[in-house]
């Protein structure tokens, strides 16, 4: 449970790392969703399973606008 708790930390410390990296580069909608996020990690994470807390995670990372790039042209094959 220590574990899962710190990787759960640590993940929230990368993907604030991400937001601060991204800030110039992402709409305000974006911005505004990463935050939202971002905050239902730090309040509910303990609470979440893990399928629910990847599932965040990927909605993360498709915001940040080369993730959302690649995946919108691995998808056009």
């Amino acid at each position: 449970m220590k574990n899962n708790r710190h990787l759960l930390e640590k993940s929230i410390e990368s993907l604030k790392m991400i937001q601060l990296e991204m800030h110039d580069v992402m709409d305000s909608s974006k911005r505004d969703e990463l935050d939202k996020i971002i905050l239902d990690l730090e309040q509910y994470g303990d609470q979440k399973t893990s399928s629910q807390l990847l599932d965040l995670l990927g909605k993360c990372l498709s915001l940040v606008p080369t993730v959302e790039k690649l995946l919108r042209m691995l998808s056009e094959f």
